[in-house]
């Protein structure tokens, strides 16, 4: 199956932070900047595109150099499946780990990610962390992946909402990430086969945080703006991918 796909990335270190740890995939583009004034845009025919948003950790060594590391083992994969995604974030994994070793000074580097895989058999969603894939259909948005943080586990279990999570003290509070730590081997991976979208927008928390769900359908330009109007603390990334 071939897909025509245009897809826009842009990023932007936000209205606090002095550096820019995020960084955005569009199939062979790896991109970090510390401020984009336009998308970049893609159009392209083929069988199979990969996009990803990772976010470095804040807090962590060198936050900006694990999300590139991240995303470029996935360009190097090439992940079609949701067993060789899964295999290509564990080789992440491990490849932190081992620049870590390597560098000692960046122990403990790490990444929160997510993406979006069209292969010829299927659109799969996957992420780490609180980055998030939404669907986009007649302009209503939902959100297609699981965050692995503290306040998720609260809204499942009942005890906030959703839009009490954006306000919560915990919100930050990961229970799952690429770290590149012996300590931290092991993390939980979200995967999942999608049906029935042909718009998705991939972005990091610094995003989500500050907009209504509403919001999340505007154009990449018109979004970025309405997120750095409401004093953006944190970086933002998106990517939106519409199959035509």
């Amino acid at each position: 199956m071939m897909y025509r796909v245009k897809a826009c990335g842009i990023t932007h270190r936000g209205n606090i932070r002095e550096k820019n740890e995020d960084a955005l995939l569009i199939n062979d583009k790896l991109i970090q900047e510390e401020m984009m004034s336009f998308p970049l845009c893609v159009e392209e025919e083929k069988d199979y595109f990969l996009f990803a948003v990772a976010d470095g950790l804040g807090g962590h060594a060198c936050g900006e150099r694990a999300s590139l590391m991240v995303l470029k083992t996935l360009m190097e994969e090439k992940p079609n499946s949701a067993e060789s995604i899964n295999m290509a974030l564990h080789k992440a994994r491990d490849n932190l780990e081992a620049f870590a070793k390597q560098n000692p000074d960046y122990y403990g580097l790490g990444s929160a990610l997510a993406g979006l895989v069209l292969t010829q058999k299927d659109t799969i969603v996957f992420n780490v962390g609180d980055c998030r894939v939404y669907g986009i259909k007649d302009n209503k948005v939902e959100k297609l992946t699981q965050d692995h943080t503290e306040v998720e586990r609260l809204v499942k279990l009942g005890y906030i909402t959703e839009n009490q999570a954006k306000q919560h003290p915990h919100r930050h509070m990961l229970t799952s990430a690429l770290i590149g730590s012996s300590s931290f081997r092991e993390f939980e991976v979200f995967i999942k086969s999608i049906k029935n979208y042909k718009s998705f927008l991939i972005c990091s928390d610094g995003l989500w945080e500050l907009v209504e769900d509403y919001e999340l359908a505007l154009p990449p330009s018109e979004l970025m703006s309405v997120a750095l109007s409401r004093t953006a603390t944190d970086n933002i990334t998106l990517i939106r991918v519409d199959i035509l």
